[in-house]
C-alpha cells in the first residue's frame, strides 16, 4: 500500500508540475533522454550486521543507469525518469550484491537559458527499491541427495522515499539541450525496514537518514522530441 501510494503521489506530482510548465511557458519540448552516473551513498545501517557475521558490506559507490522524459520550457524543467545502480562484493568466505531501482521526479528553474547553455536548480524526488543478496562462497549442492546439500543465502528488500536539492548544467544545439550534467544530494526522509519474501526477519530496522550524493551525464535524443 505505502509503494502504491508513493507511486501515486510521484504521478501526481509529474501531472500537476507538467502542467504548471505549460502554463507558464505555453509550449514546453518534450523529449526523451538516457544517461550514466554515480550515487555516492553514505553507509547503510545494515553494514554494521552484515561485518559483525562476515559478509562484505555494500559499496558506497554504485554505477548508475537511467532514462527519462523530459519536459523543456522557457522557465522550468521537470524530469520524470527511472535508474537503476547495482553492486557486487565478495570475501573469502561470503559475497553481497544489490540492485537499487529508482523512479524520479525532478523539478527546476531555469536560472540562466541563453541559446547554447543553461543553468538550473530545483528539487529531486526519488522512490527507491533496494534489493540485496547475501551467501556463502562454500555452498554444495547435491543433485542426487538434495536433501544433503548445504546452502546459506539470504535475500533481503526495502523501500525508500529521498527527498534533496540538484543543480544541472546544459550545453544547447539549435536551442535544444544536447548534454546535461545533473548533481544533486538526496536525505531518506521515509524508508520501510528490512523485509524478505523467503523468510520471517526478526530484529529489522529502517534506513531512515541514509543520504547520497549523485553525478550524473545525460544524453538527449532530440530526434525523438516533440
Amino acid at each position: 500500500m505505502k509503494r502504491i501510494l508513493l507511486v501515486s503521489l510521484l504521478a501526481i506530482s509529474t501531472i500537476s508540475l507538467a502542467q504548471e510548465t505549460k502554463n507558464k511557458n505555453l509550449d514546453p519540448d518534450v523529449c526523451f533522454y538516457y544517461g550514466v552516473g554515480i550515487n555516492a551513498n553514505n553507509a547503510y545501517k545494515i553494514d554494521d550486521k552484515l561485518v559483525a557475521n562476515n559478509f562484505p558490506r555494500t559499496v558506497k559507490t554504485m554505477p548508475e543507469l537511467f532514462f527519462g522524459i523530459n519536459y523543456l520550457g522557457k522557465d522550468f524543467s521537470i524530469d520524470t525518469e527511472l535508474a537503476t545502480a547495482t553492486f557486487k562484493k565478495s570475501n573469502a568466505k561470503s559475497r553481497s550484491s544489490g540492485t537499487a531501482i529508482a523512479f524520479k521526479l525532478r523539478g527546476h528553474y531555469n536560472i540562466v537559458n541563453q541559446s547554447r547553455f543553461m543553468f538550473s536548480g530545483g528539487l529531486n524526488l526519488d522512490y527507491t527499491m533496494n534489493d540485496f543478496s547475501l551467501s556463502a562462497t562454500d555452498n554444495q549442492v547435491d543433485l542426487n541427495n538434495l536433501g544433503s546439500s548445504t546452502s546459506s543465502y539470504i535475500r533481503l528488500h526495502n523501500k525508500m522515499f529521498y527527498v534533496g536539492p540538484s543543480i544541472a548544467f546544459s550545453l544547447k544545439k539549435k536551442d535544444r539541450v544536447a548534454v546535461r550534467l545533473n548533481i544533486g544530494y538526496e536525505f531518506a526522509l521515509a524508508s520501510s525496514k528490512w523485509r524478505s519474501e523467503y523468510a520471517e526477519v526478526t530484529n529489522s530496522f529502517s534506513e531512515n537518514g541514509h543520504n547520497k550524493f549523485m553525478v550524473g551525464l545525460v544524453f538527449y535524443s532530440n530526434r525523438h522530441c516533440k
